[in-house]
């Protein structure tokens, strides 16, 4: 069972947290228990990104720089790129971390916002949260689908800052924590080229040419859906 191409690349942005509500209607919550804050952050989040997506008035350059700031002042980059190195953390020079961290922003803005889309009659339902840990809480979501096809339960997994504000840092949709796959692939890309994270950095600038270009690369999670494809 697959997810069709437009539902599965809808949620596969969730590796940073952003784009399963860029193009739903937000809704209000039917059971929202656990941190109000956590579950406020994520309904906020939600709204300013289905704002940004769905902005009809400015070009696709101007929604990706909007989205760009959104995604560095919602998600946790550093750590979410540190976590995606994985063995190879400390294999990158200075220069090469401060241009992966570049590369993989470009690298999420512009292959995944690519990929948004969505009935406008969608809908995004904070559930609840729990926490994990002393700074850290799940909270759970759902996508209900205009079309009737199964909801998809998502939980976005938050850090609490040392100022109270909370960052995202991971996101698991039909059971796969995303950045945790992200990490599988960036690895196997350094792991095949002898442990080089230059050759990471390749890949990276391939990935977002062809995204330029309009050939978006196919996601693992595209087949590991809990939906059929339309």
């Amino acid at each position: 069972m697959t997810i069709s191409l437009s539902r599965r690349s809808f949620v596969s942005i969730l590796v940073f947290g952003l784009s399963v509500v860029a193009a739903a209607t937000f809704s209000a919550p039917s059971r929202a228990e656990g941190d109000p804050g956590a579950q406020q952050f994520v309904s906020e989040m939600a709204m300013q990104a289905i704002q940004i997506v769905n902005d009809s008035s400015i070009n696709r350059a101007d929604r990706e720089a909007k989205f760009s700031d959104l995604l560095l002042k919602d998600a946790d980059i550093q750590r979410i790129g540190a976590f995606c190195l994985g063995q190879y953390l400390h294999a990158a020079t200075g220069p090469q971390t401060k241009e992966y961290l570049t590369l993989i922003q470009n690298f999420i803005v512009k292959v995944y916002v690519a990929r948004l889309s969505g009935s406008p009659n969608d809908k995004f339902v904070v559930l609840g949260s729990v926490p994990k840990g002393a700074n850290q809480v799940i909270v759970q979501s759902r996508m209900i689908f205009a079309d009737g096809s199964q909801p998809a339960d998502v939980s976005w997994w938050l850090l609490k800052t040392e100022d109270g504000r909370f960052k995202i840092f991971d996101v698991n949709v039909a059971g796969v924590w995303l950045a945790q796959e992200q990490r599988d692939a960036f690895t196997s890309v350094i792991s095949r080229h002898n442990g080089d994270v230059g050759a990471l950095l390749d890949h990276l600038r391939a990935q977002i040419a062809k995204a330029d270009a309009g050939e978006l690369p196919p996601l693992k999670t595209d087949e590991a859906g809990q939906k059929p494809s339309n």
